[in-house]
């Protein structure tokens, strides 16, 4: 070989060695960049491992790529597949903070569940303990010589516990009217009614002017304790209804009373007065 030869040859393996050189392809070479730095997202790597696998698998293959219709398709595929990755762990981020949420929203729920139980379980024994103590408060009065009668229950107040002739009450009828307004007050549904009764000694109209004081003289003394007089309703029938003879001091003294007649719930006290029930 001479040296003109050479001076050919040398110039062509140059050319030939040039080449084999890969592409440069801004594209390639940005989307390789980001596959760099997904590799390095932790939240990419555990959600989205096939997807980074495959995104890896394009960018062996673009790494020496000759052509630059080759570079930009392979850019173009390994953009896709980074986007896909993100979007494959964005979604699963997405639906672990969903069951997050389920999570506490259900732990909410049983919680507020269990508050509403308690709640329910402490008014239960709240109404329990209430209906005890009611039904205590009725045996009290049922000490007192109260009655079940059907226009409700009645308690008597004697001619004894007001001063003779008056309608002042005595000291005596206090134990009545506390236990009474106890009663009245844990029934707040109730109303009642004040009936006073004389004998046939004097006058009609002078029993019958006693009667109502003295029925009026219970409504206060009711009031006082804070039972509302709109609760209270007077009658005083003077003479008209005896529950005993008038022929002798016993059957007198037995008609001197204030009968108080605690209704049933809803009872209306215009349908329960003496008069209506004969």
């Amino acid at each position: 070989m001479n040296y003109k030869t050479i001076i050919v040859i040398v110039p062509l393996l140059a050319a030939l060695g040039c080449s084999q050189k890969s592409f440069e392809s801004p594209q390639l070479k940005n989307a390789q960049s980001d596959y760099i730095a997904l590799k390095k997202d932790d939240r990419v790597v555990n959600d989205a491992p096939m997807e980074l696998f495959k995104a890896g698998k394009i960018y062996q293959m673009s790494q020496g790529v000759k052509a630059y219709d080759e570079a930009e398709h392979l850019a173009y595929m390994l953009k896709n597949q980074i986007e896909v990755a993100k979007e494959v762990a964005n979604t699963k981020a997405l639906e672990e903070k969903i069951i997050k949420l389920k999570e506490r929203k259900s732990q909410a729920l049983l919680s507020e569940k269990e508050n509403q139980l308690l709640i329910m379980q402490k008014e239960a024994e709240k109404a329990k303990l209430e209906a005890q103590l009611s039904r205590d408060k009725l045996i009290a009065l049922q000490e007192l010589n109260a009655q079940q009668t059907n226009r409700g229950l009645v308690l008597t107040l004697g001619d004894v516990l007001f001063e003779t002739g008056k309608s002042n009450l005595l000291a005596g009828s206090m134990l009545a009217i506390d236990k009474l307004s106890e009663f009245l007050a844990d029934n707040p549904e109730r109303m009642v009614l004040i009936e006073g009764h004389t004998d046939n000694v004097g006058s009609a109209t002078y029993n019958l002017d006693l009667s109502l004081r003295r029925s009026g003289a219970v409504q206060e003394a009711l009031s006082q304790k804070g039972i509302l007089t709109e609760r209270l309703f007077v009658k005083g029938y003077g003479e008209a209804y005896p529950v005993a003879s008038n022929n002798d001091t016993g059957g007198r003294q037995r008609n001197r009373r204030v009968e108080i007649v605690i209704l049933e719930e809803g009872v209306e006290p215009s349908t329960m007065g003496r008069e209506t029930q004969q």
